[in-house]
């Protein structure tokens, strides 16, 4: 004992003599190069923006395709057979395809064109832009002017750079004496903690610069400054919690994506509901913004062998009572995607009846997914009873994304006839009053619909102010035009679109804080194929702020999805909510009420 206390002290002692003499190299080498900084220094400017040529394709080899069947070897659907088996069981999203093909024939048939005559046209369905690098030193984020939440934790700063090789931040609030400076040999840099606290505690309300000076690390290379970046820390709140799904692109077989709850005032992620490589957890939904009380329903599809005959469903698990219920619907395709609560959580609205088929990539970063069928149907969660809403319910017809008006006397959801191909869909935005189920008739909303564009993902602000929706140049998931766009929750005046999108890339998936302040929405900006979380802040007049990225300090080969803000930490327990929705668990069938309420 008394030799392993001994050595033991000796290995302490070597570690600190390593670890000082760490610091002091590191020391000597900070004033090296900050004597380097010294000399003045030439003002950068960077390069006007450019981007990488896309990918394009030959159409003249194409000219002949006139059939649905030869169209098929260029861009095949997927199908459960040919894209491949998990456990020896077909993926259930080819399901519709059969659907699919006869709806597109049937459309083709009434137009007199086929639907391959028409898609040979989108050979190249990405508007991606990849940015070439600037050789000039430029700082590329934050955005000049950006706007933080208050306790967002730590973030970073990124620059392009291709002359030099060792670089100088220096950062300072406006009318203090805060001022930090540093040394580093990366494109990125990290705030230190204590900085970013004390930014955070007295920059409120001040604007914050950051400056970026590079050079060589050897010989008598000139200093170089980049334009100045300047923010702030914004005085409005923001929910302190996100809930999202890690899914790996693209669209395929072998989909379970895991679901988690990130506190972002800090780098804390934990295990929201787990897919245990067996499970597509589709969609989650919350009727309460506040995380410790109402409810979240989740649509579920078990990949794996069958332990019943119940392959698709959904659970709904009450918060504040620890409790929950699995369900089965009582319509013919148990597939039910992008459901909302309506305001006093006890109806949920869905996309019922609803089939999906996929088609393989061209480039990685875009892709088509179908719905041949989809109607809007409305379950009352405590009387069990699930009705087609009429005015949103035409076989004929695509029907998604519903979503309650804030009076709760509406649902805004997306329309489409139904037979068109995936890619050519433009979905508008229809408005049906719900009249206690009666239903009406739908009627357009203007500006969103019939525009040359496809709008799709209705989310009103909490506050009711604001409708935000997507806006893509054809169909609604997976696209690289998608883009946010806001108008007033009345419906009147027009949409516009939301400064914060980066026009070369997609912005989409999105949700509102409790405050109607903040929007965090899923951005593939940073290269085309990985959705990474970004915030706005939204002003009175619906503008945005130049949008922050939720700071990560390991980025996964994944794409962030669906994220919903939360204020408190959802008091679920991962176990609690999975026993809900696992496959052994009993279902509760739910009634088919045929008869609207009085």
């Amino acid at each position: 004992m008394r030799r392993l206390g001994t050595v033991l002290i000796a290995l302490v002692i070597l570690a600190l003599c390593v670890l000082g003499l760490y610091h002091i190299r590191r020391a000597r080498l900070r004033a090296h190069y900050a004597d380097l900084f010294r000399r003045p220094s030439v003002p950068s400017s960077p390069d006007a923006p450019s981007f990488v040529p896309r990918i394009t394709y030959d159409l003249k080899r194409y000219n002949s395709v006139a059939s649905d069947a030869a169209y098929a070897a260029v861009l095949p659907l997927t199908t459960g057979p040919r894209e491949g088996r998990i456990a020896g069981h077909k993926w259930v999203d080819g399901a519709g395809r059969n659907e699919l093909e006869s709806r597109m024939r049937k459309r083709a048939a009434l137009d007199g064109v086929t639907a391959a005559t028409k898609l040979v046209r989108l050979c190249s369905p990405t508007v991606y832009r990849e940015h070439r690098p600037s050789r000039h030193l430029h700082i590329t984020y934050p955005l000049d002017g950006a706007l933080f939440p208050p306790k967002l934790c730590t973030p970073c700063v990124e620059w392009d750079d291709a002359i030099n090789d060792v670089w100088q931040i220096t950062v300072s609030v406006e009318g203090t004496d805060l001022h930090w400076t540093d040394i580093t040999l990366d494109r990125r840099w990290w705030f230190p903690d204590v900085a970013w606290r004390r930014i955070q505690a007295e920059g409120q309300q001040r604007e914050i610069s950051i400056v970026v000076k590079g050079t060589r690390r050897h010989g008598k290379a000139p200093v170089h400054a980049a334009p100045a970046v300047r923010f702030r820390i914004a005085t409005d709140p923001c929910d302190a919690f996100i809930v999202y799904r890690l899914v790996r692109p693209p669209f395929s077989t072998l989909k379970t994506p895991d679901t988690f709850v990130r506190d972002i005032r800090s780098f804390r992620t934990r295990m929201f509901l787990s897919a245990r490589r067996s499970y597509c957890f589709n969609c989650h939904t919350f009727s309460s913004k506040l995380g410790t009380a109402g409810k979240v329903a989740i649509q579920a599809r078990y990949m794996l062998p069958d332990p019943t005959d119940l392959r698709t469903y959904f659970g709904i698990y009450d918060i504040a009572n620890h409790n929950g219920v699995k369900i089965k619907l009582p319509f013919t395709t148990q597939m039910t995607t992008f459901m909302a609560w309506s305001p006093d959580g006890a109806k949920l609205a869905m996309s019922a009846d609803q089939q999906l088929a996929t088609l393989q990539p061209i480039v990685h970063e875009t892709q088509f997914a179908g719905q041949p069928t989809s109607d809007i149907a409305v379950v009352d969660v405590e009387k069990r009873t699930a009705r087609l809403l009429p005015g949103a319910s035409d076989p004929d017809e695509l029907e998604v994304f519903p979503r309650w008006t804030p009076d709760g006397k509406s649902i805004v959801f997306c329309w489409s006839p139904s037979g068109v191909h995936p890619a050519l869909v433009k979905y508008d935005l229809h408005i049906v009053p719900y009249a206690n189920g009666k239903g009406g008739t739908a009627t357009p909303i203007t500006g969103a619909s019939a525009n040359g564009r496809s709008n799709y993902y209705p989310r009103f602000s909490p506050d009711g102010k604001w409708l935000s929706f997507c806006q893509s140049d054809g169909g609604c998931l997976i696209k690289s035009s998608s883009d946010i766009v806001l108008m007033k929750s009345d419906l009147s005046g027009r949409p516009h679109r939301l400064e914060c999108n980066a026009p070369y890339a997609a912005d989409s998936w999105h949700s509102w804080s409790s405050n109607s302040r903040w929007i965090v929405f899923a951005s593939k900006r940073d290269d085309g194929i990985f959705a990474r979380l970004y915030m706005t802040h939204i002003d009175d007049q619906g503008h945005a702020s130049p949008a922050v990225r939720l700071p990560v300090k390991t980025l996964p080969m994944q794409s962030f999805n669906i994220p919903e803000f939360i204020k408190n930490d959802p008091l679920i327990r991962e176990g609690d909510l999975f026993r809900v929705v696992r496959a052994e668990t009993p279902a509760t069938p739910i009634t088919l009420d045929r008869e609207p309420s009085q």
